[in-house]
């Protein structure tokens, strides 16, 4: 099993500005859904955050981004503080899993089927896919990366295809024909429509 990490420093700009992870679908938090889906497939879970504060009442590691902007750094920089976490709780561990605290229907089968790719092509990062759209925040990380990310985000590079782009990037597809396991929430209606999913 890997270390893996959620994903919750972003503003949520369209949702209001204060983040994602406490939205509320259906009686439950995002950052708990997630969690509960998440959880069991690594053998250690993070949360990265612009803001400990917000998470006093969970006992996970909280790791923040090594680069602080005004409005947020971006995933890259999660990704990055992700990176750095893993190198620090495991010295055994050659990879960190990512996903964000917006996706409340990931699969239970998500680590697995990343760890085998793995095994498979030894790619240096292997993303999830669903009817073969990319979601690039939902991916296995190599650790070696570290000091590459570094550089690349001290450059001002942001965008994660921008940097992923020089690297052995291998992508793993799950296929639905009603429930998208990758639903992330940006807008209100979003909110509907995944709790509509939670309730099916």
């Amino acid at each position: 099993m890997f270390p893996g990490v959620i994903l919750a420093g972003g503003n949520a700009r369209r949702l209001g500005g204060k983040g994602k992870a406490f939205i509320n679908l259906s009686g439950h938090s995002l950052i708990n859904l997630v969690l509960d889906k998440f959880e069991p497939q690594v053998n250690q879970v993070a949360i990265n955050t612009r803001n400990k504060d917000d998470f006093s009442s969970y006992s996970y590691p909280l790791i923040e981004d090594p680069i602080n902007e005004i409005g947020g750094s971006g995933p890259l920089a999660g990704i990055s503080s992700a990176i750095k976490w893993a190198k620090e709780y495991s010295k055994s561990s050659s990879h960190v899993v990512t996903v964000p605290v917006d996706a409340p229907l990931l699969p239970t089968d998500l680590v697995i089927r990343l760890a085998l790719e793995l095994k498979t092509n030894k790619s240096d990062i292997i993303f999830a896919s669903s009817n073969n759209n990319i979601y690039p925040v939902i991916g296995l990380w190599s650790l070696y990366l570290d000091k590459k990310l570094d550089k690349a985000l001290n450059n001002g590079v942001r965008k994660i295809d921008a940097f992923t782009a020089s690297f052995d990037v291998s992508i793993v597809n799950w296929s639905y024909n009603d429930i998208n396991p990758f639903f992330n929430i940006n807008t209100h209606e979003d909110i509907g429509i995944a709790e509509n999913y939670i309730k099916s």
